[in-house]
């Protein structure tokens, strides 16, 4: 079961989140049918974008763009609302040799890229969503999203995920976690975390090994008070609404030859594969 846990130090003034989106990235990557390279940097995106989502309310809808000119991905998307997630890749498959050493001699830094751009959208329920854009250099998915935070919400803070590949090289495990410092902490609420987590090699060991995450919230933080613990799923948002409004962007004359041609329209939707059949009748309504 995919979940996420929150909770909060008083005594250190710190708070922290953990998710397992384990059996979501499975069907979302087994969907797709990505390549190895691709289903890792695809999971460490989406448990990015899902780690900054908790912090918003439930129902809000947080959408986050990855672009890159020169990674293999070249685009990843990842959406997060009330506890159900969703993601896609625009590259599902490629040859390495391609972008190795060029890029990185490091196969998932060449498949995320050293030149991108993260846009991320949160929609809050008002007129317009709040949007956030940085530019990055670095080819590190962790390393970007804790650049986004610093840059977005000027908060001290530690982001780091790991994925675990099965025999056949499928998802296994995907887990991560996000500590972020109140702004009332001290020197002294910094060194006790350093001195607790060590580095983050040693942080996604103990997370991958665990499946008690109450226990690893509480060696962190002793005091820590849990704030909530739900179960994620994976859930497209695709409907027959949104596939109609997306088949309106081919602009009236391409609609009216279409028609005129007495043929109708297949579109599959990029995050769930699901296919769709928009009539000549319905396409005509369109007009």
């Amino acid at each position: 079961m995919d979940l996420q846990i929150r909770a909060i130090s008083h005594k250190h003034n710190a708070k922290i989140a953990i998710v397992d989106i384990s059996e979501s990235m499975k069907q979302i990557c087994d969907l797709q049918q990505t390549n190895p390279l691709i289903s890792i940097a695809l999971a460490k995106f989406t448990i990015g974008n899902t780690l900054i989502a908790l912090d918003n309310k439930e129902l809000a809808k947080i959408n986050t763009n990855y672009i890159t000119s020169n990674g293999a991905v070249k685009k990843m998307i990842a959406e997060f609302q009330n506890n159900k997630l969703r993601a896609y890749a625009q590259v599902k498959d490629f040859n390495i040799d391609e972008y190795i050493p060029h890029v990185s001699n490091n196969p998932i830094y060449a498949t995320i890229g050293s030149q991108g751009q993260l846009l991320n959208s949160r929609d809050i329920g008002l007129k317009e969503p709040y949007v956030s854009t940085i530019n990055t250099d670095s080819p590190n998915m962790d390393h970007i999203w804790m650049d986004f935070l610093r840059d977005s919400n000027q908060v001290g803070s530690l982001l780091t995920s790991d994925v675990i590949l099965d025999d056949d090289l499928k998802i296994k495990k995907v887990v991560g976690v996000l500590i972020q410092l109140l702004p009332e902490h001290t020197q002294e609420d910094i060194d006790l975390l350093e001195a607790k987590l060590g580095n983050t090699n040693f942080l996604c060991e103990i997370l991958m090994k665990s499946t008690n995450y109450y226990e690893v919230i509480k060696d962190i933080l002793d005091d820590a008070e849990i704030l909530q613990s739900k179960e994620l799923i994976f859930k497209c948002t695709c409907n027959d609404k949104k596939i109609l409004n997306s088949v309106k962007l081919l602009g009236t004359d391409e609609l009216k030859e279409i028609v005129d041609r007495k043929e109708d329209i297949q579109v599959i939707c990029d995050f769930c594969n699901k296919e769709y059949t928009v009539n000549n009748a319905e396409l005509n309504k369109l007009i």
